[in-house]
């Protein structure tokens, strides 16, 4: 075999060697490091945060009948209109004003009496009936309610005759349930720093952490009363609205080190 081939070989092999032993070093080194102490114990514990709702969302329906669908839609468009308008003249953004629903429907009717064995019945239109449904949004509720209260009133006052309730909720839900995680976390250290010094032993590092379980709040329905005289020719009387508070909690497993 010549010189030259054998001499390459060599160098070959002892590259791949060396590839090797980085290889392995390599693996070790993971190993190591993902390598969990031998003596370890794991607790749950809960966090809770209370705070006041800050955003309030009311749905407000418009629904108008007429003798014919362009009445009909005519007579709602302008009502929901002035609704709109005048909620924009509170100083809600447009952004946080969205349609939701717009419906037009015939009113039927099946005059007559069904006589077994006989023709069915036609129906006939006697009018349409158009509704719409739009989406408001009024922030900083926890601080101020006059806005919310105004918009109520003002959009009764301006032809809205169907409130689908307010529901409180927060604009910013994440900063809370990172509050609510902080707490728990803080509560199981104290759990296992309590089972540790129980046992005789000295709590050391966090080896791991994880999310056990959330209770934050979907929004809260706040129900009007019917008393605000929807549909009717006298004023409303704009509601006193209370968003009250909400608990936000979250269950944490960390698992600590022990010596």
């Amino acid at each position: 075999m010549p010189k030259w081939l054998v001499s390459g070989l060599g160098g070959l092999l002892i590259i791949f060697v060396a590839f090797l032993i980085v290889q392995q070093a390599y693996n070790f080194s993971n190993v190591v490091k993902n390598q969990k102490p031998a003596n370890t114990i794991s607790v749950s514990a809960d966090g809770k945060v209370t705070a006041v709702p800050d955003l309030a969302t009311v749905d407000l329906g418009v629904m108008t009948q007429a003798a014919t669908a362009t009445d009909a839609k005519n007579q709602n468009d302008t009502k929901v209109n002035q609704i709109i308008a005048f909620v924009k003249q509170q100083g809600i953004a447009a952004a946080d004003i969205k349609t939701q629903q717009l419906n037009l429907y015939p009113q039927q009717s099946y005059g007559g009496v069904m006589v077994p064995g006989g023709a069915p019945s036609v129906p006939k239109i006697t009018g349409y009936q158009a509704n719409q449904t739009v989406e408001i949004k009024v922030h900083g509720v926890d601080k101020d309610q006059t806005v919310l209260e105004k918009v109520l009133d003002g959009a009764v006052n301006n032809g809205a005759n169907e409130v689908d309730g307010v529901n409180f909720s927060f604009n910013n839900p994440d900063a809370l349930q990172q509050q609510a995680q902080e707490a728990a976390i803080a509560n199981a250290k104290v759990k296992a720093q309590a089972l540790a010094q129980a046992a005789g032993l000295s709590l050391g590092k966090v080896v791991s952490v994880s999310e056990t379980s959330n209770g934050f709040p979907g929004p809260v329905p706040y129900a009007l009363n019917s008393s605000m005289g929807m549909g009717g020719t006298a004023k409303s009387v704009a509601p006193d609205i209370q968003p009250g508070s909400q608990d936000v909690s979250e269950s944490m497993t960390v698992t600590f080190e022990v010596k």
